[in-house]
């Protein structure tokens, strides 16, 4: 019987193509995740060197709140009670990767703070795996790591502290988001959380002195930020889960460092090293070869929020 369904299969020209074009389509929106959510970071640098960092991730989080609440606005509502606390936890994980994040790209390149970055996902992935295959991607990953921590890289020892805690608290949320979302709508669980992010920021801020009065052009990056950093990733990343399977999309999803490098160079400037680029393609090739092999594609998905 089994046999018989795989020679329908490959009797059926018309699925096989309409298969393989799906899978393009994945690919071509992959890059387009990449290259947006990447030029958001490159972005945010310029709002941060203007307002700060805290200033500049209430702008993001609170604006693509905002957007996201206008698509669905009678969608959101409070979870059920034995979901708030996680969800709750699920806030300060991405409030932390977020703020860890910021930190680290206004003290190292944006491409080689991706890729270290990708140390936290990529740790879930072989999470309590005993095959030999995926202690050669963790290696790999280690490796690349120190060589972007050494004394010759441009990621300072700050930098390189604020990436590997972005990392942690990747981790944390996907860990988290694992349990959390499985029977709750993604959209409005987001939603929330971005709120509840610029909610724990709005005190901070205004104890910093809000910056931005004086900073039109501020304002207008920070929500150009958060439309390619939060907005638009989240919408098309729904669409290439729908055409391939979750796996294939996180290897996709391995050219994220490479995206990074190359907004960072055409918006900022930033040029990195041939040692540094080795480096970063090792972790992108381990990022890639965890995902391919453990089935854990979603998990290495960026969060877009």
């Amino acid at each position: 019987m089994g046999d018989g369904v795989v020679l329908a299969k490959a009797l059926d020209p018309a699925g096989a193509a309409a298969k393989r074009r799906g899978a393009g389509t994945a690919a071509l929106l992959v890059v387009v995740i990449a290259l947006s959510f990447q030029t958001g970071s490159a972005l945010a640098v310029k709002v941060i060197d203007s307002v700060g960092i805290v200033e500049a991730l209430w702008l993001r989080t609170a604006l693509a709140a905002l957007i996201l609440f206008c698509v669905r606005p009678r969608s959101l509502r409070l979870p059920p009670r034995g979901q708030r606390l996680p969800v709750a936890a699920l806030t300060i994980a991405l409030l932390g990767m977020n703020a860890s994040f910021y930190g680290a790209i206004s003290h190292a390149p944006v491409g080689l703070v991706v890729a270290i970055e990708f140390v936290g996902p990529l740790a879930v992935a072989v999470l309590g795996s005993r095959r030999p295959l995926d202690y050669l991607w963790i290696v790999l990953a280690g490796a690349g790591v120190v060589v972007l921590g050494g004394p010759t890289s441009s990621v300072s020892g700050l930098g390189l502290a604020l990436s590997l805690l972005a990392a942690f608290f990747w981790a944390a949320y996907l860990l988290l988001a694992k349990r959390t979302l499985r029977d709750m709508d993604p959209l409005p669980v987001t939603t929330l959380m971005l709120i509840g992010s610029a909610a724990l920021l709005t005190p901070v801020l205004l104890a910093t002195g809000p910056q931005v009065t004086g900073h039109a052009g501020a304002l207008a990056l920070g929500a150009l930020v958060a439309v390619l950093s939060s907005a638009l990733p989240y919408f098309l990343e729904f669409v290439a889960l729908r055409l391939v399977p979750a796996s294939t999309y996180g290897v996709l999803l391995s050219i994220e460092p490479a995206a990074g490098a190359l907004t960072g160079f055409l918006i900022l400037s930033q040029r990195l090293t041939a040692i540094e680029i080795a480096a970063m393609v090792a972790v992108m090739v381990a990022a890639a070869g965890a995902s391919w092999a453990s089935g854990a594609g979603r998990e290495l998905e960026v969060p877009t929020a």
